[in-house]
């Protein structure tokens, strides 16, 4: 420690160890004070040229997204945002899975909350992906 000519603890000491402590109190509240995504989820389709993002936050409304990333047959990548229908208030893609078409261009989400209930949700990347980035 470090000790002052007197022989206590230096009040510059004790002025970083308070400061330090405060700091670490004020990020943890901070930290715990942003709410993290109820869902995240990550797909790719089995020839590996379409990948889908999927997250969901819900506080007292639920904000649901999908980004769709498409790669051209000259390796460009595309990412594009896809609308999502659903209206329940309460988070449902807790369980999800992707049924993807043989051309990969259609893609069924099947999704379950946490008490299993749940249904599945069509998209069409041409079609309900339109908005970029």
């Amino acid at each position: 420690m470090i000790r002052d000519d007197a022989g206590g603890i230096s009040p510059m000491f004790i002025f970083i160890a308070g400061s330090v402590a405060f700091l670490l109190i004020v990020g943890a509240i901070i930290w715990f004070a942003i709410p993290g995504a109820s869902a995240r989820h990550h797909f790719v389709s089995p020839s590996g040229r379409v990948a889908l993002d999927i997250g969901e936050q819900c506080g007292e409304t639920c904000e649901r997204r999908v980004i769709a990333e498409t790669i051209a047959a000259d390796g460009s990548r595309l990412r594009r945002g896809c609308r999502v229908e659903l209206a329940e208030t309460h988070p449902v893609l807790l369980n999800a899975f992707p049924l993807w078409a043989a051309d990969e261009q259609t893609v069924e989400i099947v999704y379950a909350d946490a008490d299993g209930q749940g249904g599945k949700f069509p998209l069409n990347i041409a079609a309900d992906c339109t908005q970029t980035e």
